[in-house]
Parts: structure tokens; sequence; C-alpha cells
């Protein structure tokens, strides 16, 4: 059971129910929240924080259609997924490169985006001034900084340039906000509360399935290497991110889980049991019965009669890029990160090749139900983010480089490998990501970052640009390098929509 969801619940209720009274109400509420006698206390003040979480879970979540959810979006645009629901509109524009400005997907990321933004603004403008322990109170702002970081930059990689907001509302004029450029929102917000999150006194890892030092770590990380590419093409961020990770790497906070007597380590990836520990850095937190995860019984193959309730066969692997993993790796084998097979009792089921990362064994009986978080920073992410950055901060591939790919190529299975060139090196390291990665909502990022797709096709990295996705033959356009505004907010605040929709 995650311990601190029940607190999301009630710091959500507390956070809505914010917004002050209008001056002809007669009799002031006796037992609600508003702003006026919330924020007054250290209680209060864990409360309006524990309320950000509650918006990262959204794009792993239903999206309110029969069979969609937004996870699906960045999946299928990619090319190595293929969906089987034929009721799923979404996700089938998505896997033709056709994603709309009406579609949910999009909404759905802008929304919890936004909402998480906002919840953030508000911990950060009224905590400072609760009476309450200083190192819990930088504690929580810590987190709360993290969050707006992780939300923004979920904006500027799926939007490009949008509205920035760092202040809690007050008046319906603070929402009418133009477009902040990337690089704006980049050095404003995203790197600055990064930083100053490091210095909050987090955990080193995360203690009750919260943000750690070494989430913070991980996800500034990412940010220099994404900030390298596409489209600031700043080149000092690869050693700035090299020794972001290598100071995650050096910690010794984490380790890849490995195959021993306790099982397989594809078996401790997709267990509940193993959330936050080992490789596992952030997550998206469920938990059964109180916040159900919605992937685990999405990516059920449909019909398998596997569990006893609905198996929605929303995602499977395509064909070429299971082709594309060397004979010998175990993770495109049965039960590795892919499976089309299943022991139920005494009868042993099959089907198509299903996505096995995500599957919640405790689905056969409690299906829909699932407590399974969704891995958002998870180490291997970390280790391949070094051996890129390393490789290319310093124009070759140092020895700590192979060692980061080689962990998990031999955990794996396959051979370790040696002697590439700069350029070579970078190519391995792009499809280990893919190979290492695929289904975690991470691939679609890298080939926009590296404007560089892996064509499983072809098994050869080419340009993004000139690109044919093999799920559905479809060419990716220049408009497809960021997804539509949603119509709603076009609509209701003049933002200017993106190129090409």
């Amino acid at each position: 059971m995650k311990r601190y969801i029940t607190r999301i619940v009630a710091g959500i209720v507390a956070v809505t129910l914010m917004a002050g009274c209008e001056s002809w109400l007669n009799e002031t509420p006796k037992s609600s929240l508003v702003q006026d006698n919330f924020y007054k206390n250290a209680e209060h003040a864990e409360v309006a924080v524990n309320a950000i979480y509650a918006f990262n879970i959204g794009p792993y979540s239903g999206a309110g259609t029969y069979g969609e959810t937004p996870f699906a979006m960045m999946e299928m645009s990619t090319g190595h997924f293929i969906t089987k629901i034929g009721q799923a509109q979404y996700a089938i524009e998505s896997g033709k490169l056709d994603v709309k400005p009406e579609s949910p997907y999009v909404l759905n990321y802008w929304q919890n985006s936004y909402q998480g933004i906002e919840a953030a603004n508000l911990v950060l403008d009224k905590i400072p001034a609760i009476t309450m322990d200083e190192t819990r109170k930088k504690q929580l702002l810590g987190e709360a900084r993290f969050f707006r970081a992780y939300y923004y930059f979920n904006l500027v990689r799926l939007f490009g340039d949008v509205p920035m907001k760092t202040k809690s509302t007050t008046s319906p004029l603070d929402g009418q906000l133009g477009k902040s450029t990337v690089a704006e929102i980049y050095s404003t917000v995203i790197v600055p509360d990064l930083l100053e999150a490091e210095k909050s006194g987090l955990a080193d890892v995360s203690v009750t399935d919260r943000v750690s030092l070494g989430a913070v770590k991980s996800l500034l990380a990412k940010v220099y290497l994404t900030m390298a590419g596409f489209p600031l093409n700043q080149n000092d961020k690869y050693a700035m991110a090299r020794d972001k990770a290598k100071e995650v790497i050096d910690a010794g906070w984490y380790t890849l889980f490995q195959t021993d007597a306790s099982g397989t380590y594809f078996d401790k990836i997709n267990n509940v049991e193993y959330d936050y520990t080992g490789e596992q850095i952030f997550m998206a937190n469920f938990a059964t019965g109180i916040q159900n995860a919605y992937i685990p019984a999405y990516l059920t193959p449909l019909e398998a009669n596997i569990t006893a309730s609905i198996e929605f066969g929303g995602l499977y692997p395509h064909a070429s890029l299971l082709a594309t993993y060397d004979v010998l790796d175990k993770r495109a084998q049965d039960h590795g990160y892919y499976y089309n097979s299943l022991q139920v009792g005494a009868t042993n089921y099959t089907f198509p090749w299903a996505i096995y990362k995500h599957f919640d064994k405790n689905i056969i009986t409690t299906s829909p139900q699932s407590g399974k978080d969704f891995p958002i920073l998870r180490y291997a992410d970390v280790l391949l983010i070094y051996a890129e950055a390393q490789n290319a901060a310093d124009g070759s591939p140092n020895a700590a480089a192979y060692t980061a790919i080689n962990s998990i190529r031999t955990r794996a299975g396959v051979a370790a490998l040696a002697g590439l060139s700069q350029s070579a090196f970078s190519e391995a390291v792009w499809k280990e990501r893919v190979w290492e990665l695929s289904s975690e909502n991470i691939v679609w990022f890298d080939m926009v970052r590296t404007r560089k797709a892996f064509n499983t096709t072809t098994n050869a990295i080419v340009d993004l640009l000139s690109y044919t996705l093999p799920s559905s033959a479809t060419a990716f356009k220049e408009r497809n390098l960021l997804f539509p505004i949603p119509s709603r907010e076009v609509q209701a605040s003049s933002l200017l929509q993106n190129t090409g929709y």
C-alpha cells in the first residue's frame, strides 16, 4: 500500500477549496478550507505538497473514453507499437501521426501539467510564511520545485513555447498569459528549480514514495541532455548531463535489478513490491482500491482470458521492433519485457506478443484494480544518459561509458560493446535506449531531441524527418516535432496554435 496516497486525496480537496467566497454570501462557511484559513500550520503545508503529486498520474490513467490513455500517444507515435482496440480513435490517430487539437491526450497532458504547476506555485508562495520546523519546510519547498520543473519539462517537450506562470492565481487575469520561449522556461524555471531542490535537504533515496535527492539529480541530468539536443542545441550541456548523471552513479544509491534466487529481474521491474527499490528512482504512484493503476489492465492482451475482468489489448510491440533484439537478448524472450504466454493455475494461455514490463501479476485476481506504480525515472535511463553525454562531451567513449551501457547489455544476456567510434557509440546508445526503455514514454522524447529514429525495419538509425513509421507506413513530418495545443486552450486564451495544426 502506498502510504501517502490518502494524504494526496486530502490535499486535492484542500487545494480545490481555496477559491475565495463572493461578497454576496452572507454566512461564512464553518467547515471548509479557503485561503484565509489554510496555510496556517505544518499539517497544512504537508497536505498542500501532497496535492502536487496527484497530477503526475494523469498521463498513465484513462482518458475518459473506452480504451484510451495518453500513455498510448507517446508510444504509438514512435512507430514501434500498435493497438488492437478498434474503438481507440485517439491511439490510432497517434499511430498515424495525426494527433488533433481535440484529442483528450493532449488536453490531459496540458491540464495535469498546469494544475500541478498551480499547486506547486501555491506551495512556493504560501509555505515560506508558515511557522514550522525549518528543515521540513525546506524539504517541502524542494519537492514543490522538483514538480514544477518536471511539469514544465513535459510541457516544453510536448508543445514547445507555452505560457510560463510562476506565481499562484489571485485573479482571473493571472491566467491570461502569452507564450514564453522554450529557452526562457528552461533558464527561468526548470533548471533553477532543480538546482534549488538539490539544496533542500531531501533524502538521498525515496522514503514513503516521495521525491528524493536522487530523483532531483536524475531529472536534472535528463534536462541537461535534452537542452544539449534540439531545439536548443546547447552543446555545453552534454558535459553538465555527464557530470550530473555521474553524481548519481558514483553515489551508489541505485542498482540494476539482477536475476537471482528471488527471481528474474523482469519480475522485479513489474512487481509492485519492488517499486521505489533497486533501480526505480521516481514513479507515478498508485494504490489498489484507492487510486488504481490503469496501465496494467490496459496492456493485458485482448481476450487472453488470463484475468476475470476486462482485457484491453491496448498496446502491442510491432513485429519489427521485436526482430531487432539480439537472438540472445532476454528482454525480447518470453517473460522478458514482452510475453506471449502465461501460466494461470493449471492452464497455459498463449496470445500474440504483448508487453510484460508493466504486467502486474496481481491483476489475475484483482483486475482491473492494480497498485503498480509507473516508472518515470529509472537507473537504467541514468546509465544511458551518462554514456551518451560523456561520449558527446569528450569526443569518444571512455571506460566508464562502456561500463554504463554494458551493465545493461550484460544483464540482458548480450555481448558487451568495445572499440567503437564516437558516432558508432552514439548510435549504439540510441538503440539501447529503445531496447531498454520502450513503453516507458521516453523514446519519443529521444527522437525529438536527437532528430534521429531507430527504423526497426532496417535496423538503422535514420534522420527523423526522413523516417517512416513501421507500424503505419506514415512519414514523419516537421509538424510532428510538437503536439498540438488543446483546442479549448486556443479558443479560451487566444494562444497561437502550433504550426501545422
